[in-house]
C-alpha cells in the first residue's frame, strides 16, 4: 500500500515538474504546476488516512511520530519517482531548452540589474558558464538532493492531513 501511495504522490510531483518545465515558455502553466505540487500533500495525506481507517474499528490511530515516518516514506518514494521522470526529461526531451531559457533569463537586462543589486559578487555570465558545463549526472544528483529536501519538508503537512481523530466513546 505504501508503494501505491508513493506512486500516486510521485505522479503529482512529476506532473508539477513537467508543468514547471512547460512554464518556461508558457507562464500560465506555472501556477498550475504549483497547485499540483501542493495537491501531492493532500493526495498522500488522504491515502494515508484511508490506510489507517482500513485497519479496522478497534485499531488505534497512528501517533504523531508514526504518521510522520509514514509520510516521509511516501514523500521519499515520490521523490525517487520524480527523479526518474526528471532524468528521462533532461536525457531525452529537453535538448538544451532548460539551459536556453536560463540563458534568456540571465541575459535579460532587467534581470541582470536586479541580480547585480541583490548579489554584487555574482556575475550572470559566470553563472551561465557554470550551468553550461553541468553534466546530466550532476544535474540528476542535484535534483536528488533537492527532491529529498522537499520530501522531508512536505512530510510534515502530509502527516497533519493524515491525522485521524480517535472516536469518542
Amino acid at each position: 500500500m505504501m508503494y501505491k501511495i508513493g506512486f500516486y504522490t510521485g505522479l503529482c510531483w512529476s506532473a508539477s515538474f513537467l508543468l514547471a518545465m512547460l512554464s518556461l515558455t508558457q507562464p500560465v502553466f506555472g501556477l498550475t504546476g504549483n497547485l499540483v505540487g501542493v495537491a501531492s500533500i493532500v493526495v498522500a495525506g488522504w491515502m494515508l488516512r484511508a490506510m489507517q481507517m482500513a485497519a479496522g474499528a478497534g485499531a488505534q490511530p497512528w501517533g504523531v511520530h508514526r504518521r510522520w515516518r509514514m509520510s516521509l516514506r511516501v514523500q521519499l518514494l515520490a521523490a525517487v519517482l520524480c527523479l526518474f521522470v526528471q532524468y528521462v526529461y533532461f536525457r531525452y526531451v529537453d535538448n538544451g531548452h532548460f539551459l536556453s531559457a536560463l540563458a534568456d533569463m540571465y541575459t535579460d537586462p532587467q534581470y541582470s540589474d536586479m541580480m547585480s543589486k541583490l548579489m554584487q559578487e555574482t556575475n550572470p555570465k559566470e553563472v551561465l558558464e557554470v550551468f553550461s558545463h553541468i553534466t546530466l549526472n550532476e544535474l540528476a544528483l542535484n535534483f536528488m538532493v533537492v527532491n529529498a529536501f522537499f520530501a522531508i519538508i512536505l512530510s510534515i503537512p502530509t502527516a497533519i492531513v493524515a491525522r485521524v481523530r480517535p472516536k469518542a466513546g
